[in-house]
């Protein structure tokens, strides 16, 4: 019955898994980027630049009112007492995907608002902070691309929410694959040659991918908030299940969590393969560190894998 308790917490925590690899964003989110849009001139906002150059977060004062004009001048967004709102008119919102609601954009149409929220905050794809990444193309070294700029009104009054672009090349990303393919080849043939040697890859392996599930759950977007940590509990809660697992005294027990272990290092190193192809790693890990971490994952992973996946054949 033992063993059984062990198996099932096992299976339960590998189909949770990958709710949490994408936190703070879902599918959508990248975790890593070429491109970081920095604010130079808040003009009396708070405001954040999210995911490099993707997401913009404003937060407004309750007792303001604040209009955000779409690309073609249109009223976009409006933070009031009341909340924050989107026009289901504007073009700017529908291009942008600013929400999900079924939007009908018309040019020149009286603005339509629709409530998003209730808090004072948003965050939001912002097109005008990733306009200039095609002026990339080519370089081979890290630049300014230029500034942008996004307008607002605050209580009447025209403001410019502004700043500027920087890029960086992501650098010799073939090195980081060739490393990933080397030790998941030489990880396999061990794990092939000796079976136990499974059990052993899956140990090193799952405080690597408790670590890179971690470090990308506390990377605020904009902050971490009550989910983040939550997220944080449910992983540590995992992957104790599984190093628990992988030291029973049970052998099949022992063999079936090394396969579950094998799949979460797989399944955590291709979602996070673009750290490996982009220079800057959107985790709470320093860029190195997350490629490092990611190697790991993959090539622990799949001779975790593929050694405990022979000895159920057997």
């Amino acid at each position: 019955m033992r063993p059984l308790l062990v198996l099932g917490l096992a299976a339960g925590a590998a189909l949770g898994a990958p709710g949490a690899a994408l936190a703070h964003g879902g599918a959508n989110a990248p975790v890593a980027t070429n491109f970081r849009a920095l604010i130079t001139s808040p003009d009396a906002v708070t405001a954040k630049v999210v995911d490099g150059d993707r997401m913009l977060w404003l937060r407004a004062d309750p007792r303001e009112t604040i209009l955000v004009p779409g690309v073609g001048g249109e009223p976009l967004l409006r933070f009031d007492r009341r909340g924050v709102f989107v026009n289901v008119h504007s073009l700017t919102a529908q291009s942008d995907r600013i929400d999900r609601l079924d939007l009908h954009p018309l040019a020149n149409a009286r603005p339509l608002w629709h409530r998003l929220t209730g808090a004072h905050a948003y965050l939001w794809h912002e097109h005008r902070l990733h306009v200039l990444e095609p002026l990339a193309r080519g370089r081979s070294s890290p630049a300014r691309l230029g500034r942008w700029s996004v307008p607002l009104v605050v209580e009447g009054r025209r403001r410019m929410l502004s700043g500027v672009l920087d890029y960086t090349p992501p650098g010799r990303t073939w090195a980081w694959l060739s490393l990933a393919s080397a030790l998941g080849l030489a990880a396999v043939v061990a794990a092939w040659r000796r079976g136990p040697t499974s059990v052993r890859l899956a140990l090193l392996a799952t405080p690597l991918i408790w670590t890179v599930r971690i470090g990308r759950e506390l990377y605020g977007r904009p902050n971490v908030g009550t989910v983040g940590y939550l997220e944080v509990i449910g992983t540590s809660a995992v992957g104790a299940w599984i190093l628990y697992g992988l030291v029973n005294r049970n052998l099949e027990v022992r063999s079936f969590t090394a396969v579950l272990a094998g799949l979460g290092g797989l399944y955590q190193g291709l979602t996070m393969l673009p750290v490996l192809t982009h220079a800057i790693a959107l985790t709470l890990l320093p860029t190195t560190a997350a490629r490092v971490f990611v190697v790991g994952c993959l090539g622990l992973g799949a001779g975790a894998l593929v050694g405990a996946a022979r000895e159920q054949l057997r």
